[in-house]
C-alpha cells in the first residue's frame, strides 16, 4: 500500500480524537445501568466478546482465504463494539441505553479483550500462523498491541469520561468541537488513503466486499441468536444484534495502519467493514422502523 510512518502518527491522533469526543458523553450510569440488567448485558458482551472471534476463526479455518484477509477478520472480529451502534440502536427503536453501556464495557475491557482473542485465534489457523510467526511476512507484538491500545482507546477514553463526569459543564461546551473535527478529520484522512490506495481497492472490491459481507451478516445473526438465547425483549434483542454486528474498524484500521505493517488486505477488511455495517445496520433500521417493539416483547 501506498502509505508512511506520517500516516500513523496522524491517524493514531484522528482516533484518539474521536475516541475523546465520544467518552465526554459516556457517563459512570452507563456501567451503572449493567448491573442494573446484567443479563441483557452479559448476553451482549458474551456475543461479541466470545462468540464472535471464535465463530469468524471458524469461518476462516473452512474457507481458507488469503492470510491477510482472514487476519483482518480476526482483528475486526476480536474489536469492541463501535460507536456508531448507538445511533443505529436509537433509529432502530432498540433499548439505546443498553447499547450504550454494552459499548462502553466492551471499549474499556478491549484493553485485554482485543489482544487475547486476535493473538488465540490467530495462532490457531495455520494460515495466518505462518503469516505472523517467526519465518512470516509479519512479526506480531501482543505487548505492542497492547501498548496501540492504550494509547489510541483507553487514555482518551478514560480522559473524555473524567471530563464528561467531574468537569461537566466544560465537557458540554468542548463535546459539540471534538465530535465535528474528529469525524472530519478521519473522514480527509479515509479520502487521502483510499486515493492513494485506489487501484488496490478497485481490483479487490469485488472479492473482499463479498467477505465482509457475509462476515458482518454473521456478526448481525449472532447477536440476534444469542438475544433469543437469553430471552430478551424486542427493544433488547435489538440493541444486542446491533452491538454484535457493529464493530469499532476504526480501531482496527488504526491498529493496522500502526501496527501490522499497514497489511493492504488487513487494511481492505477493516475499511470495507467500516462502510458496511453502517448500511448494514440502515437495513435493519428500515425493516425495524415499521415494527415498533412491543411493551413487555
Amino acid at each position: 500500500m501506498n502509505y508512511n510512518n506520517d500516516y500513523q502518527i496522524v491517524l493514531g491522533l484522528v482516533l484518539a480524537l474521536m475516541i475523546f469526543g465520544v467518552a465526554l458523553e459516556l457517563r459512570f450510569i452507563a456501567f451503572k445501568a449493567v448491573l442494573q440488567r446484567p443479563v441483557a448485558a452479559l448476553a451482549g458482551l458474551i456475543g461479541q466478546v466470545v462468540f464472535l472471534p471464535w465463530v469468524t476463526l471458524l469461518i476462516t479455518l473452512v474457507l481458507d482465504l488469503p492470510a491477510g484477509i482472514e487476519l483482518g477478520m480476526l482483528l475486526v472480529a476480536a474489536s469492541p463494539g463501535g460507536n456508531l451502534s448507538n445511533i443505529i440502536t436509537h433509529l432502530g427503536k432498540g433499548n439505546t441505553a443498553l447499547s450504550v453501556s454494552m459499548t462502553a464495557v466492551s471499549s474499556l475491557f478491549a484493553i485485554i479483550t482485543l489482544p487475547l482473542n486476535f493473538t488465540l485465534t490467530a495462532n490457531l489457523n495455520p494460515v495466518t500462523y505462518a503469516m505472523i510467526s517467526g519465518s512470516g511476512d509479519l512479526r506480531i507484538d501482543s505487548l505492542m498491541i497492547v501498548k496501540g491500545l492504550i494509547v489510541l482507546l483507553l487514555i482518551p477514553l478514560l480522559l473524555g469520561m473524567f471530563l464528561g463526569n467531574f468537569v461537566t459543564g466544560f465537557a458540554h461546551k468542548i463535546t459539540p468541537f471534538f465530535k465535528r473535527i474528529s469525524s472530519f478529520a478521519f473522514l480527509i484522512f479515509l479520502v487521502v488513503a483510499v486515493g492513494g490506495n485506489w487501484k488496490i481497492f478497485l481490483d479487490n472490491l469485488g472479492f473482499v466486499f463479498v467477505i465482509v459481507v457475509f462476515h458482518n451478516f454473521i456478526a448481525l445473526v449472532i447477536g440476534n441468536l444469542i438475544a433469543r438465547v437469553f430471552l430478551q425483549n424486542e427493544a433488547n434483542k435489538r440493541a444486542i444484534t446491533i452491538e454484535v454486528g457493529m464493530q469499532n474498524s476504526g480501531l482496527a484500521l488504526g491498529l493496522i495502519l500502526t501496527q501490522f505493517q499497514a497489511e493492504p488486505n488487513m487494511a481492505l477488511v477493516a475499511a470495507f467493514w467500516g462502510i458496511w455495517h453502517i448500511i448494514s445496520g440502515l437495513i435493519l433500521v428500515a425493516y425495524w422502523k415499521s415494527r415498533p417493539p412491543v411493551e413487555g416483547n
